[in-house]
């Protein structure tokens, strides 16, 4: 397993959808990774979650979904080449409707989540 280490981007991966996610504190002795979601990415949908990158604008732009705690061994570190362009991306996304993308970002992140869980459930009990 890499190491994560905070401010890092990273991602889970689900059914072709990808949720991108900032590292904030890594929690070594529980296994498990406090991050903050940044966008849902489905090929070339992009759903920003409400992070300002821009601190000016910051306060206006509040998060469309909560941090998360998630299990380290799951999160995968996103690369260079992905992450610049998601975040121009979400940066020129910036000025969109926050009211409506919130609600409509916090259902389908919710469920990307059960999904992603169905599926890892799935798996287990498959492997047994």
């Amino acid at each position: 397993m890499t190491s994560l280490v905070a401010g890092q981007i990273v991602f889970l991966e689900c059914r072709q959808t990808r949720l991108y996610a900032e590292v904030i504190q890594v929690l070594e002795p529980r296994s498990t990774g406090w991050i903050r979601p940044l966008a849902l990415v489905n090929g070339d949908d992009v759903i920003p979650l409400g992070t300002a990158f821009d601190t000016a604008i910051a306060e206006l732009n509040k998060p469309a979904v909560p941090d998360m705690l998630w299990p380290l061994d799951q999160l995968q570190p996103a690369l260079d080449t992905e992450v610049i362009p998601l975040i121009a991306n979400l940066s020129a996304k910036a000025g969109a409707d926050s009211d409506q993308i919130n609600g409509q970002a916090s259902l389908q992140v919710n469920d990307f989540v059960r999904s992603l869980w169905a599926d890892q459930h799935h798996g287990d009990q498959s492997s047994d």
